[in-house]
């Protein structure tokens, strides 16, 4: 299956902010165990803020990435129906 350059470029962006994400994270929950410590103290609300950004921007980063994915489907003839299995394929809902 080959994808438009738009939705490739939106995959490699929803997947840069998750590794950015849980990086973000990582140093969270570390510098929550060294809780004791003035730097812990410090920089624990920036990384939280930072979280917070990188959480909205890969929420957008995964509509655009669907919405271009969706468009992309129907420019080959495929339906709006299609793009959703396609996707849910490639994508499996959790659970």
């Amino acid at each position: 299956m080959t994808v438009s350059e738009e939705v490739r470029v939106w995959r490699l962006r929803v997947r840069c902010f998750t590794v950015a994400g849980a990086v973000c994270l990582a140093l969270i929950f570390s510098l929550k165990i060294l809780d004791s410590t003035e730097f812990a103290k410090i920089f624990m609300g920036p990384f939280i803020l930072l979280l917070i950004f990188l959480w909205l921007c890969g929420l957008y980063c995964t509509y655009r990435y669907w919405k271009d994915f969706r468009e992309d489907e129907i420019r080959r003839g495929g339906s709006a129906e299609t793009a959703r299995a396609k996707w849910h394929k490639l994508h499996p809902p959790p659970g």
